[in-house]
């Protein structure tokens, strides 16, 4: 069935939905953020926010599903590399690009604690974790994972520092990844 002019291809209301969402949660926290507010924001009913989900939970998986199939394909492309420099690098470079590219998402991801929370119950991100960590060698490396942690933990922060979002995306990303590298002992190619 064609679209009349004028009319939202199908899943335009959905794609607004998440924008919005993911506005407001990186504004005022997923806890801070009611269904209501999203719905207000959207000028919409609390109704038109239900039908694409039955619960804020939901909302929040919806939000952050393109992540966490972005965050599988680079433990993948990291555990797919054979010496641990290699599989370092690899995934330094592809958690600083999610970072840049990505970071009201990934902010919303790596620092709410609702969203913390939700996660550990939905998505076994304990599992990725010990993927990562496997992946870049750090498993019988308690120093290296014990960077590894530090490094994860605090990997948005920069980009909350005037200074820093201020630069150009390709300095951020430099800046990033030689932190990383540097955290974690990682030689240049």
């Amino acid at each position: 069935m064609a679209q009349g002019v004028g009319t939202r291809p199908r899943g335009a209301g959905r794609a607004q939905l998440h924008e919005t969402a993911l506005r407001l949660f990186a504004r005022d926290g997923v806890e801070g953020t009611s269904l209501q507010s999203i719905a207000d924001d959207m000028g919409v009913t609390k109704a038109a926010v239900y039908y694409h989900y039955r619960s804020k939970d939901d909302l929040v998986l919806g939000v952050l599903a393109p992540l966490f199939e972005e965050l599988d394909a680079l433990i993948t492309r990291t555990e797919a590399h054979r010496g641990r420099q290699a599989r370092l690098d690899e995934f330094l470079t592809g958690i600083v690009g999610l970072i840049v590219d990505g970071h009201s998402r990934f902010a919303v991801f790596a620092g709410d604690p609702y969203v913390g929370r939700l996660i550990m119950s939905h998505h076994d991100l304990l599992h990725w974790f010990h993927r990562i960590v496997a992946a870049v060698g750090a498993d019988t490396d308690v120093p290296g994972r014990a960077a590894l942690l530090i490094f994860l933990s605090g990997m948005t922060a920069p980009l909350k520092d005037a200074g820093v979002s201020g630069l150009p995306t390709a300095e951020q990303r430099h800046l990033l990844l030689e932190c990383g590298r540097r955290l974690l002992q990682v030689r240049r190619r």
